[in-house]
């Protein structure tokens, strides 16, 4: 027979299970929290110490400028900086990157589904792979002289780089035990790629598409350096030529805040389409 103990011991049970599950819970919380907090105060320090340091004037303005210079520099800057951002992201990066990573993804995903297509396509991939895209801005520019088509071509020529490998190591990587139960299921050639490969390489395909995007960046004021008479790097060149190390920094954190908003939208759209997906 079942005691009138047993029976209370099995309802209070599932309290300490509860219980544990809210101290876990409050652990994660707190270091996440504990995590930002550490971030927050990194940052913090980093600025004070820049401020003293420019304050102080250890180091000359000309090597790094205080924040009051910055303030100037953007206020010199900002009526051409609209015109500079939308040459450098809208005429040249997004249409690039978008050529390249679509490219690069076709070609990855057919060189590694069709033995043809990654025996013809393999050895110039390979050949290609090693070689910088930054050298091969002279040739760019004996091909297509000096405008937008050879930095869009630069920026799609890294972008597909980056991609054709993400892409094609993605689909060799997807565990054939996928495959196998979509066999056993009855599913066509076409269901297993759908229904299958295609989800379980969207993570690593993001993965490139971030580092593609964060390359297109440099690749786009790389290619501005030279040539260019518009554009974030083209401002570069400016400052650098008249000796305005304000308006470099001011450069250079547009930039990132650009890159960083970027980078950010792709990961939103990742940790949308790969909420299966379990993570550390």
């Amino acid at each position: 027979m079942v005691t009138r103990t047993e029976i209370a011991a099995s309802q209070e049970s599932p309290r300490p299970q509860r219980r544990d599950r809210q101290v876990v819970l409050r652990a994660i919380l707190r270091s996440r929290l504990l995590d930002r907090a550490i971030s927050a105060v990194t940052i913090v320090f980093l600025l004070g110490l820049w401020i003293y340091v420019t304050d102080r004037q250890l180091v000359r303005p000309l090597f790094l400028p205080p924040p009051s210079a910055l303030r100037d520099a953007y206020e010199a800057l900002a009526p051409n900086l609209k015109q500079d951002i939308y040459d450098t992201v809208v005429v040249r990066i997004i249409p690039g990157f978008f050529i390249g990573t679509s490219l690069g993804m076709l070609l990855g995903v057919l060189m590694a589904t069709n033995r043809f297509v990654r025996a013809v396509a393999d050895p110039v991939v390979e050949i290609l792979r090693p070689l910088p895209p930054l050298a091969l801005i002279p040739l760019l520019i004996l091909w297509s002289g000096i405008g937008s088509r050879t930095q869009i071509a630069l920026i799609a020529y890294g972008s597909f780089i980056v991609m054709v490998i993400t892409s094609y190591e993605a689909v060799r990587n997807v565990p054939p035990i996928y495959l196998h139960a979509a066999d056993t299921l009855g599913a066509t050639s076409f269901q297993k790629f759908r229904r299958v490969v295609i989800p379980a390489i969207i993570p690593d395909i993001f993965g490139g598409i971030r580092v593609a995007t964060a390359a297109s960046f440099g690749y786009a004021v790389a290619a501005e350096l030279i040539g260019a008479q518009s554009g974030l790097g083209y401002r570069l060149i400016l400052a650098r030529r008249y000796l305005k190390t304000d308006n470099i920094v001011v450069i250079l954190i547009v930039i990132t805040v650009l890159a960083f908003v970027a980078d950010q939208i792709v990961r939103r759209v990742n940790d949308r389409l790969t909420r299966w997906k379990s993570r550390i």
